[in-house]
């Protein structure tokens, strides 16, 4: 399994989305992706495409991929109310501080989550009802 690294939740001017804040917040979504797997239906795993490193540019398409991949995260569990799924257009508008923190606050919201499932307080579910998964305290 993945590490979760703790999510930077107050991006304000002048941060700039570095190569390790890029893969903080990928690696973030797929330790909730592999999370999501152990608790609910499998499904395929998300191409975030690589990591980068230093100097490497990112590009709207992989900005759009970590968007629709909370969201997708999101229905999965229990569809909090994360904000509004942003798209974004190469020479368009780019991610700012806002879209930055809400991005990393809804990780850090089904991290929560999923932390309270495995602690007992909450059980597995879907939001639509379907799927309804045990948390084993019964001793099975």
């Amino acid at each position: 399994m993945r590490e979760w690294i703790e999510p930077k939740t107050d991006w304000e001017y002048p941060d700039a989305l570095n190569y390790w804040d890029y893969n903080r917040i990928r690696n973030n979504l797929l330790w909730l992706n592999d999370k999501a797997n152990e608790y609910f239906p499998p499904e395929e795993t998300l191409d975030l495409g690589n990591e980068k490193a230093v100097g490497e540019k990112y590009f709207a398409r992989e900005l759009n991929a970590f968007e629709q991949a909370l969201e997708r995260l999101n229905k999965r569990g229990y569809s909090y109310n994360l904000g509004e799924t942003q798209t974004f257009r190469p020479l368009g508008k780019f991610i700012d501080d806002a879209e930055k923190n809400r991005l990393e606050k809804g990780c850090l919201k089904l991290y929560q989550m999923f932390e309270q499932i495995e602690q007992g307080k909450r059980t597995a579910f879907r939001a639509d009802g379907t799927d309804f998964i045990d948390s084993g305290e019964d001793g099975e």
